[in-house]
């Protein structure tokens, strides 16, 4: 009988099926767990409590439906409509606000201050936020604030089969071929004491699908996790009853979530499938010649052969004023963004949702128009076609 490494042929498709439908079966489990509404502690269910004491959804369907883009609408008051809309707080060092931490949360557990409520103004089609009825005090005079969308899920577990050398191969920092477009990867420290590359998150803070995952255990449930064992979440030392709420844990440092359940979250989430288009030639001609495709790159080659076609280069890219926060963080300057994958964006839109990091276009036209810094010149270009090409062009992004 023929053989491989001592084991049957036969018995090999076996036990390779057997792996394909346990692979299948946790992704399934995985997606259950992404809608799951999680509880507060205590509950009947020790497999589902420990929700907050501060969080801003009781799901992560509640923030990416259908594994998609954020709601991003607001109402007459400046009031976000629904989830997807998040305050991120930070300060120059990149450290959290001393009092409410990382994150404004919106929601409370009963007994425990409610951190406050989130605000936009509109000023020039900007979206200027503010933190309204504060439960602990004014933040810190060193706080920045700024508006977040919960972004597109579907192919991004892909650009982790991007390898390091690819990403870093891209980067033009000193702009030698003098197109105004620059780009840099961001270097994050690892815990093991090297770095890694960042490819996720509006400023490419994580490098993997699991880290930030962790990060919106922590940060959006108020849920611990292997990576992020603190059961309060968010909570700081200065919020005393928040702190000594009850958490879902068992035993001193057990995490409220275990290995398993993030480990099927992830595998869910690497396999979501971006959208599958056939962009019109003339468009996909449109946007290369307009520079589009300079930081949108339409495709990367992945390790071991293929590729992602999610139109992003991973690198940061400054967009100027017009786009930035009041302040950077360490490696992330305030007008550096990663660039934004377009692959599902004609999801978002058939959905109302707005472009940009904090969701303010309302269209593809719109976004392009806020771009500036090293993507002026890829505006003025757009600005230049005629109105016949300038919508083609649009169509052809609005299709992704």
């Amino acid at each position: 009988m023929l053989a491989f490494l001592g084991t049957p042929l036969f018995g090999l498709a076996l036990a390779t099926s057997a792996m394909a439908d346990d692979t299948r079966l946790d992704a399934a489990i995985g997606k259950a767990l992404f809608e799951r509404p999680w509880v507060p502690a205590p509950s009947s269910t020790r497999a589902n409590d420990g929700l907050g004491p501060l969080f801003d959804a009781r799901s992560c369907s509640s923030c990416h439906p259908g594994s998609g883009h954020g709601a991003t609408a607001l109402d007459a008051a400046g009031r976000p409509e629904g989830l997807g809309l998040v305050l991120s707080l930070f300060r120059d060092d990149g450290g959290p606000d001393p009092v409410y931490g990382h994150r404004l949360e919106t929601m409370t557990l009963p007994g425990v201050p409610a951190e406050g409520a989130i605000g936009v103004s509109v000023v020039d089609g900007r979206r200027v936020p503010h933190a309204d009825a504060l439960g602990y005090g004014p933040l810190d005079s060193a706080t920045h604030i700024s508006l977040r969308v919960a972004p597109e899920l579907h192919g991004r577990g892909a650009l982790e089969r991007v390898s390091d050398a690819t990403i870093l191969a891209l980067q033009d920092p000193d702009d030698r071929d003098g197109d105004g477009v620059r780009g840099r990867a961001r270097r994050l420290e690892t815990p093991e004491g090297g770095s890694s590359i960042g490819r996720f998150g509006w400023k490419a803070s994580h490098a993997t699908i699991a880290s930030q995952t962790a990060e919106a255990f922590s940060l959006d449930l108020g849920l611990s996790t292997p990576e992020r064992l603190e059961p309060w979440g968010d909570c700081t030392e200065a919020q005393t009853a928040c702190r000594n709420a009850p958490h879902g844990r068992d035993a001193e440092g057990e995490p409220e979530i275990s290995d398993a359940i993030v480990r099927r979250i992830v595998l869910y989430l690497r396999g979501l499938k971006a959208r599958a288009a056939t962009p019109d030639p003339k468009g996909a001609a449109l946007f290369a010649a307009a520079g589009c495709a300079a930081c949108h790159r339409p495709s990367l080659p992945t390790e071991g052969g293929g590729q992602v076609s999610l139109y992003t280069d991973v690198l940061l890219h400054d967009l100027g004023k017009g786009l930035a926060d009041s302040a950077g963080v360490p490696g992330a300057g305030a007008g550096e963004w990663r660039t934004a994958p377009l692959a599902g964006l004609s999801r978002s839109l058939a959905h109302g949702a707005g472009l940009l990091h904090d969701g303010r276009a309302a269209n593809v036209a719109e976004a392009v128009r806020w771009h500036d810094g090293e993507a002026a010149g890829a505006r003025t270009r757009f600005e230049a076609l005629d109105a016949r090409d300038r919508q083609t062009l649009v169509d052809f992004v609005s299709s992704l």
